[in-house]
């Protein structure tokens, strides 16, 4: 596991003592849950990429240091994984009902989440950046 990725390198990063909020969300089945520290979902732009799977799986993502996510229910095992093209980024779904968590990029520290399962989000309210990932990342 690589060491804990510093705010800053983040794919939007966290403004300098940001205060951050303990927030919670899962899969469909309830066989994954999970709870990250992040500032608050609708300060902080949430990246909206157009690289294939996250067009395909309608990610719209915020990212949090490896150490500030942690599964409350289920693990990885219970996840299936899918990696493509440099295969540097582990896409991670729940085993039963197929959720997209979101990707974990260890390389780099860090983990996505995918803001449609955290719980309660309001999507109309998420403050969406555009990212050229197809570009980026292809």
């Amino acid at each position: 596991m690589a060491p804990p990725a510093e705010t800053n390198s983040l794919p939007v990063p966290w403004p300098e003592g940001a205060e951050t909020k303990v927030h919670t969300g899962g899969c469909h089945c309830k066989k994954i849950r999970y709870e990250f520290e992040h500032p608050g979902i609708y300060e902080m732009p949430v990246v909206n990429c157009n690289c294939s799977i996250c067009e395909d799986r309608g990610y719209l993502s915020v990212s949090t240091p490896e150490d500030k996510f942690r599964f409350t229910a289920g693990s990885e095992d219970d996840m299936t994984k899918y990696e493509f093209g440099s295969r540097k980024i582990v896409h991670r779904f729940c085993s039963t009902c197929g959720t997209s968590i979101g990707p974990s990029v260890s390389i780099k520290g860090f983990v996505v989440i995918n803001t449609r399962t955290i719980d309660g989000v309001d999507l109309d309210r998420l403050q969406l950046r555009k990212v050229d990932g197809r570009s980026r990342y292809f």
